[in-house]
């Protein structure tokens, strides 16, 4: 067979994307699923209000449209409806139906979420671009009960997940069409080189850890033949290495944000474009963020996307850059020397690298959208298989409620893999996990927005040993005023750091942690296992008291940073966009807040009668 034949007789992922989305079974399916995640979500914001209508949780949603929806489900601990999506119907004009268009239902509850017809058609073009990554994740999901998928790779794991579990449009990728989403996006598990270039280092902001160089930094991600062939390119350009700092560039952003935008840099020879070189890397759920796929193990690189995806513009901004490798180690150092993190065996995945180049004229708009100063940089942060000890493996967090076709969530393939009993599997979970987010605030006053993608959970033998925590820069915030403890940590890195009161600061555990998983988890193991809701949240009482009682010295910060008060803050996301709109900000959207939540761990907290507020220490 000729070369020629043999590239016609090669399968075209366009073509085969293109069949999979003329699946009318699975389109109905994945948009059953959206409705259903729609009502369930939005009703626990308070957008949306369902009626139930009889014994056996059958529910009834009337919109100011006229159409009613339909549907059985089960109120659980926090208060959403698990709503079962085989069940929605859907009558209006004297029709009724199955419910089976996500698009369709927004339009249907416009009135009740608020939303004008530019902001809504906005949102609609996030939603289909969902359903479309929703159509290729069921399809290579399609046959793989929760085991199988436990099974995989951790990397190649996060292609296969559903995605944000609070966000309807949680793949809205604005900015892709459908030959990018093939090219770069994590349910294709496509693996490309990245484009190198090589920048000033008058403009170029370049940090480094301590123990690393730039040609130490470069091997992580270029064999020795590939830094060659990238010298070589140099030499060709002209590019001095003493006047040029050699960065990547994701490919993507390279064509659609960096050529465009910085024309005039290159123009001048500030920016020398190399070319493609080095490692084949995959994209991991935040698109961003790249793992090594050539020699996994080596460095990941988290690079600007400039397309709007789950609410906000995906670049990196400049100011945590200088900052980045100095708390990184901080951390680290706190996290191998603090009795209660180093018995715990706590991780942080250090960003041991920063390269930052300011746009020449955008950043003469300090107040300008945001988008426009975040478009060119690079993270080098390491990876969790350079932390694990043998027969460890590292998945991310947001896989354990992740479901299989049955709505078995893979927590249940691994609780059963284990041999352990939920109730002990949870406990080593919450140690593993909990105790150490909570123990970093309240000994420590840092925080961690600690939602499924920015944690690793450690597994051995399946079961829940360690934590590791990552997104240091822009995902980390400091308690104000600050605790004594944070005066060990450089002045230069904690001027950078978000500083948020203490009565803020715990929602980085309540909201991004126990609002954002294990919600879900504690849902999908009664769902799908019959383990109470009621028992998971009074497991995870009593470890967190066990915690605090091993602890008396820093009683008064648990009374700061108070888990067991009755009620909390209700955060919604989801209502913010559909206020707010699409209009550019120099600012990240800010959540609403609805009314006060029920806090399970109050109602199962194996101690009473403590003081909820005291004055700080």
């Amino acid at each position: 067979m000729t070369a020629a034949l043999a590239q016609r007789a090669a399968p075209d992922p366009l073509d085969a994307a293109v069949r999979t989305l003329g699946d009318g079974a699975l389109w109905r399916l994945v948009n059953r699923r959206l409705i259903a995640k729609t009502i369930s979500e939005l009703s626990w914001e308070e957008a949306l209000r369902p009626v139930e209508t009889g014994a056996g949780g059958t529910f009834e949603l009337p919109l100011d449209s006229g159409a009613t929806y339909a549907f059985r489900g089960r109120r659980r601990i926090w208060g959403q409806i698990a709503v079962e999506p085989a069940s929605m119907t859907r009558r209006a004009g004297g029709a009724e139906g199955p419910a089976d268009d996500a698009c369709g239902f927004f339009v249907d509850a416009r009135a009740e979420l608020g939303a004008d017809a530019a902001t809504l058609a906005t949102y609609l073009k996030e939603l289909s671009s969902t359903l479309l990554a929703d159509m290729r994740v069921a399809a290579a999901n399609s046959g793989m009960d929760a085991a199988a998928l436990a099974a995989l790779d951790p990397d190649r794991l996060q292609c296969r997940l559903e995605g944000h579990p609070k966000a309807p449009a949680n793949k809205g990728r604005i900015g892709w069409g459908l030959e990018d989403h093939l090219a770069f996006a994590p349910e294709s598990e496509p693996t490309f080189r990245l484009v190198w270039i090589a920048a000033d280092r008058e403009r170029c902001r370049l940090s480094l850890a301590p123990d690393l160089d730039e040609e130490a930094l470069l091997e992580q991600s270029l064999d020795a033949a590939e830094r060659l062939r990238l010298r070589a390119a140099c030499r060709a350009a002209g590019v001095d290495p003493d006047r040029y700092v050699l960065m990547p560039v994701h490919p993507w952003q390279w064509t659609n944000a960096v050529l465009p935008h910085f024309a005039g840099e290159i123009a001048s020879g500030r920016i020398v474009p190399l070319g493609s070189f080095g490692d084949a890397y995959l994209p991991q759920q935040s698109l961003r963020t790249l793992a090594n796929a050539d020699r996994p193990g080596r460095l990941q690189v988290k690079l600007p996307l400039t397309i709007l995806n789950t609410s906000c513009w995906r670049g990196i901004p400049g100011r945590y850059m200088a900052a980045g490798p100095k708390l990184s180690r901080w951390l680290a150092d706190i996290a191998a020397t603090d009795p209660v993190l180093a018995d715990a065996g706590t991780i942080v995945l250090g960003e041991v690298a920063g390269a930052f180049y300011p746009h020449p004229v955008y950043e003469r708009l300090p107040d300008g959208p945001y988008q426009f100063h975040e478009m060119l940089g690079a993270i080098w942060r390491e990876s969790v298989e350079r932390h694990l000890r043998p027969g460890e493996t590292g998945v991310m967090l947001g896989a354990l409620h992740h479901c299989d076709d049955a709505g078995r969530p893979l927590a249940s393939a691994w609780i059963e893999r284990s041999g352990l009993g939920h109730a002990e599997w949870l406990e080593r979970l919450f140690a593993a996990v909990v105790v150490p987010l909570y123990h970093f605030m309240c000994r420590w006053g840092i925080g961690f927005i600690a939602h499924g993608q920015n944690l690793t959970l450690v597994l051995k033998d399946a079961a829940p040993v360690r934590l590791a925590v990552k997104d240091l820069q822009g995902d980390c915030d400091v308690v104000d005023p600050p605790f004594p403890e944070l005066g060990s940590l450089e002045p230069a890195a904690l001027a950078v750091l978000p500083k948020r009161p203490a009565a803020h600061q715990i929602h980085d555990l309540q909201t991004g942690h126990f609002v954002t998983v294990l919600r879900f988890l504690s849902e999908r193991l009664t769902a799908a296992d019959g383990f109470p809701e009621e028992e998971f949240y009074a497991v995870l009482a009593r470890v967190l008291r066990r915690y605090q009682a091993a602890n008396p010295d820093l009683a008064p910060r648990f009374r700061l940073y108070d888990l067991f008060r009755p009620t909390m803050e209700r955060v919604c996301i989801n209502r913010a966009r559909f206020r707010i709109g699409y209009g550019d900000a120099a600012q990240r959207p800010v959540p609403e807040l609805g009314s006060d939540l029920a806090n399970p761990l109050h109602r199962f907290d194996p101690v009473r009668g403590e003081p909820t507020e005291t004055p700080r220490p």
